[in-house]
């Protein structure tokens, strides 16, 4: 039990000797990780914040109307709510799965014409056989691709849904300011909001305010 309260009142000592609320600290290592990968360290930029305040928390079931969104946008672009609302993933499978058969068809067709073309010397039919089978190959590949995505998102919105009050992250706003060293040190300041991880203990992602949608 000594041990407990030890390990306590160091870990309160450190964070109050750095100085810094757990929000800022996340902001500062965030910024420094993204600096170090540019050989810079936040120290020497008089980096400083000005504000930073949590905007909301993200549940579970705010990403649950993301990612039917996104779906829907693999579908068509600018979709509307009702088309958001009714798609699934399982008819979106069945649709490429079956541009994907359709695909993998005319590849073997047009090989096919190639093939025979080249036995005979037709040199314009083996150019058009070549091109056609080669776009044919495109578009199965994009299909496959698409496909792989469409299986991906399925299984996050699978496994959000399981508990769709669980908080998955939460918005921050901060303003702060510091040089910018691709700039001959100009001082800038910034206002962003930022997203933690789930267990709110760093940074992962950054939105400019006037991109916020």
């Amino acid at each position: 039990m000594k041990k407990y309260i030890l390990l306590l009142i160091v870990t309160i000592l450190l964070f109050n000797s750095c100085g810094r609320k757990k929000s800022e600290q996340m902001l500062y290592d965030y910024q420094q990780k993204n600096l170090k990968t540019l050989n810079f360290d936040l120290e020497d930029l008089n980096f400083k914040i000005h504000k930073i305040e949590k905007i909301k928390n993200i549940l579970a079931a705010d990403s649950l109307k993301i990612i039917k969104k996104e779906l829907a946008e693999y579908w068509k672009k600018n979709p509307e709510q009702s088309l958001i609302d009714t798609l699934s993933f399982k008819y979106v499978k069945k649709i490429i799965n079956n541009s994907i058969k359709q695909n993998d068809t005319l590849a073997k067709l047009y090989q096919k014409s190639l093939l025979t073309a080249i036995k005979l010397g037709d040199y314009s039919f083996k150019v058009e056989s070549k091109t056609k089978r080669d776009e044919v190959i495109d578009e199965l590949y994009k299909n496959k691709k698409l496909l792989i995505k469409v299986e991906e998102l399925e299984k996050y919105y699978n496994k959000l849904s399981v508990k769709p009050d669980s908080v998955i992250s939460s918005k921050y706003l901060a303003k702060y300011s510091m040089k910018n060293p691709l700039l001959g040190n100009v001082k800038q300041t910034f206002e962003k909001f930022f997203y933690s991880d789930p267990v709110q203990t760093k940074f992962i992602k950054e939105e400019l305010v006037n991109e916020d949608k």
